[in-house]
């Protein structure tokens, strides 16, 4: 029935809505108010469990569709002397249900004995179970194994479905300890909630065991679910809420200007992996005037002269991109570019970008607040410093902290942005320092202080690694001719489980992946790029192994190519710092990692 004339709303008829979207609609402008909505009969909020319901969208008025669909009598064991009549309160001052002593209601229906002033609402007027209803035996899916049968009495307990404990009518396991409300055992099969709009939720009693092999959690409370909870979801995209959290799921937050908030903000993942962000700060702000010194003595080049080298024309230009080579600065040790300053001395490859040269010596820090931070080099230290920002090694500029507190961070993190927008999240994410949290990408739990983005509002973290260092496409030789895209799950179209073509092992379905559409490759984040933990490094020169018959040179290349891959762990090595073999007709390559951890 599409449409119904109810005796509460005589200005208009009251029309079935069916679509959510109609009734979050409601409340206007005003935020607070707006997806709240009241029924008229009850009156309780009406809720995406509800399904649908009637209302006047013009005056504003609905009911839940159970309450519009009220028998207009009814016998009742409290009131048994009467017929009582379904009748609407209107500005009244209040009235008291006579069953569950509720007392001061101010509006919605009960049931009326005008003759005795007796009164029941509707809630206690429709809960009476007939001793004929309570004598079938129901066999429930949610529990296959025996009878149940409903009680003629209200209680108060744990649901074996739910597990929340609610007073309610229930049924009871013949045979077992097995308790579920009234309501449980009549849930629809499947819902649709806003929040999954492209997908109906299917109703399960207990977790399918193609789920098995990883964790998930409840969409709304983030809860572990268990192999025996009640739940509605969505195979495909591995969509998992509890029957409660479904039901009663508050409506979708709503995003309306956030792209403006976002326009100025860095947006990820970026085309090439977010690891300077140095340049990008100062990219169009490295002015040179006419004033400017072309030659400095720089506190960590102290015995030669620095001369500012900047881009020219002609056949004077410097020869920093024509190659494979890269040429790194030495301060953020990432590649030069202009302008930039290098060493006055004949032999001496010292260079540092000008930005680099004008880093502040001393700050304050979020990640260390208590002390400040001064900028130092750490070439002559004994052992390589540990950036607490990106957990990378490193032996040139860092920030330490001035009291000794061994506490460094890389130039690269310090100047990280605090606010950035990512694609797998719809609001904003800011810098924070907090230990003891999950990254919804890597999985991995930090215990420790570490740089991580996230949005409290939505319990969503990403740690630094995954949020900018993850390029949007990559190439790899499995699949020639063509970038692979970052994907973000649920993958359309694919229900089935992904593996990983490196590493061969299962991928979890709600993690961040490069999957090939053409190739049907998938790859996990760590497997097809590694995290480079020397990055900050610098090392140059030969040197002579146990493992290499020939010399080794210290390099770092950018042939542009997946090919270019280490001879011990087959990984590529594009961009890495390595060690390479120049002699004739040896191809040997090992990366610093393999290097350094005697991986051959």
């Amino acid at each position: 029935m599409g449409e119904i004339n109810h005796f509460s709303h005589e200005k208009h008829p009251l029309k079935l809505i069916e679509d959510w979207e109609t009734v979050l609609s409601v409340g206007g402008d005003n935020e607070e108010k707006k997806g709240v909505v009241d029924c008229m009969g009850c009156p309780e909020l009406i809720t995406i469990s509800d399904g649908c319901a009637y209302g006047c969208i013009e005056c504003g008025y609905f009911l839940h569709k159970t309450c519009a669909e009220l028998p207009p009598t009814i016998n009742h064991h409290f009131h048994p002397f009467h017929l009582l009549t379904l009748i609407v309160h209107i500005n009244v001052d209040g009235w008291n249900c006579d069953v569950c002593r509720t007392i001061g209601v101010s509006r919605g229906f009960s049931y009326c004995c005008s003759e005795c002033d007796f009164d029941a609402c509707t809630k206690c007027g429709v809960a009476v179970v007939s001793k004929e209803e309570a004598s079938i035996k129901l066999k429930h899916k949610g529990h296959p194994q025996h009878t149940l049968t409903l009680q003629l009495r209200r209680a108060s307990f744990l649901c074996d479905a739910c597990h929340t404990k609610d007073e309610d009518f229930f049924y009871q396991c013949d045979s077992c300890d097995f308790w579920i409300h009234k309501t449980c055992a009549s849930l629809a099969p499947t819902i649709n909630l806003p929040h999954h709009p492209k997908h109906p939720l299917v109703l399960v009693h207990l977790l399918p065991d193609n789920f098995y092999n990883f964790e998930y959690f409840c969409e709304f409370c983030e809860r572990y679910i268990l192999r025996n909870d009640w739940l509605y979801h969505c195979a495909n995209c591995r969509y998992f809420a509890h029957i409660k959290c479904a039901l009663n799921a508050p409506p979708p937050r709503d995003d309306e200007g956030i792209s403006v908030a976002t326009e100025d903000l860095l947006h990820f993942p970026m085309s090439y992996s977010f690891t300077d962000p140095l340049k990008l700060l100062y990219s169009g702000k490295v002015i040179l005037d006419d004033n400017e010194t072309y030659e400095i003595n720089h506190w960590s080049h102290p015995d030669h002269l620095l001369i500012l080298t900047e881009e020219s024309q002609g056949n004077n230009k410097p020869d920093i991109d024509s190659s494979d080579l890269i040429e790194v600065c030495y301060g953020c040790v990432r590649p030069l570019s202009f302008p930039y300053y290098r060493c006055c001395q004949d032999g001496c490859s010292y260079t540092l970008h000008k930005y680099c040269a004008q880093l502040p010596r001393i700050l304050q820090h979020q990640l260390h607040l208590d002390h400040s931070l001064n900028l130092v080099d750490t070439l002559g230290d004994e052992h390589y410093f540990k950036c607490s920002g990106c957990f990378s090694l490193g032996n040139t500029f860092a920030y330490k902290c001035e009291s000794n507190c061994k506490f460094f961070l890389c130039v690269n993190c310090v100047f990280l942005p605090k606010t950035i927008k990512h694609e797998s999240h719809n609001h904003p994410l800011v810098q924070l320092v907090k230990p003891k949290q999950l990254c919804r990408a890597c999985t991995l739990f930090y215990s420790s202080d570490i740089i991580n983005y996230a949005c409290e509002a939505c319990n969503f973290q990403l740690c630094m690694c995954c949020a900018m260092r993850s390029p949007h496409s990559l190439t790899h030789r499995y699949c020639k001719g063509h970038e692979i895209p970052l994907t973000y799950p649920p993958v359309e179209n694919h229900p089935e489980d992904f593996y990983c073509d490196i590493c061969e092992e299962e991928m979890h379905p709600k993690r961040p992946l490069y999957h090939c559409h053409d190739c049907k490759n998938s790859f996990h984040l760590n497997c097809i790029s590694q995290m480079d933990y020397y990055a900050n490094i610098i090392c140059k020169g030969k040197v002579t192994v146990s493992y290499h018959k020939h010399p080794l040179t210290y390099v770092r290349r950018q042939k542009g190519t997946p090919q270019y891959v280490c001879s011990v762990c087959n990984e590529n090595i594009n961009g890495y710092l390595v060690l390479e073999c120049r002699a004739r007709l040896c191809n040997f390559n090992i990366c610093y990692y393999c290097h350094r951890n005697k991986k051959w």
